[in-house]
């Protein structure tokens, strides 16, 4: 019980943190804004920051680890006989939707979008955690496949669904920065990543059918 009281105050400080140093960013600019800044508007030491996030960039990308860990088990636990790509594509487009029914998803997207464009450290991180994705994947795919090391489907299947992610993004964002309607993210990076696993389809449809048992 004790342990389930610390947990839940953890994960409390935690989004405080994150939700401060976002408001912060996004009304001062990511660059402009320091740790120790972010610490004090949050109520907590520059250290206890340090504690839940290892960099700066990782206040802007607080729940990277959250979604490679819903992907990663997504794909893990489809049903047997079930491909890969679609288990990958039920997971991204099941985000994308939550994006749609939540009211507040566009001006939060606007605002990331915002950060991102105008931050080469950030985009540098996202890279950097897409890389991650498709490494994680990867190795899923391979060690659930037993795939030989000259088999390069794993890496392929990996790295292009991490590029349609990571294009459906890319074009939401330009859109918003446009003056694309909030509304329209979340329904819009639904088509856009229909259109890109589509392309997959032909290639990857059949690859990585789990066995049963």
């Amino acid at each position: 019980m004790v342990e389930g009281v610390r947990e839940l105050k953890k994960r409390e400080t935690r989004r405080r943190i994150a939700e401060t140093a976002l408001r912060l960013f996004a009304g001062h600019g990511f660059d402009a804004v320091t740790v120790a800044e972010v610490a004090r508007a949050a109520g907590v030491t520059e250290k206890t920051v340090f504690n839940h996030f290892e960099t700066k960039e990782d206040l802007v990308y607080s729940e990277d680890r959250a979604f490679e860990a819903e992907l990663l088990e997504g794909v893990r636990t489809r049903p047997a006989g079930e491909p890969a790509l679609a288990a990958a594509e039920r997971f991204l487009i099941g985000r994308y939707r939550r994006l749609a029914i939540d009211p507040a998803s566009g001006d939060r997207a606007r605002m990331f979008a915002t950060l991102v464009a105008a931050s080469p450290a950030l985009r540098a991180r996202e890279r950097r955690i897409h890389a991650r994705y498709a490494d994680s994947l990867c190795a899923l795919l391979a060690a659930e496949q037993r795939a030989v090391p000259d088999d390069m489907r794993p890496r392929l299947l990996a790295e292009a669904l991490m590029v349609v992610h990571r294009e459906s993004l890319a074009m939401m964002r330009a859109g918003l920065l446009e003056g694309m309607p909030g509304d329209e993210f979340g329904p819009r990076a639904v088509a856009a990543a229909r259109r890109g696993l589509a392309l997959l389809a032909g290639g990857f449809a059949g690859y990585a059918a789990r066995r049963p048992g």
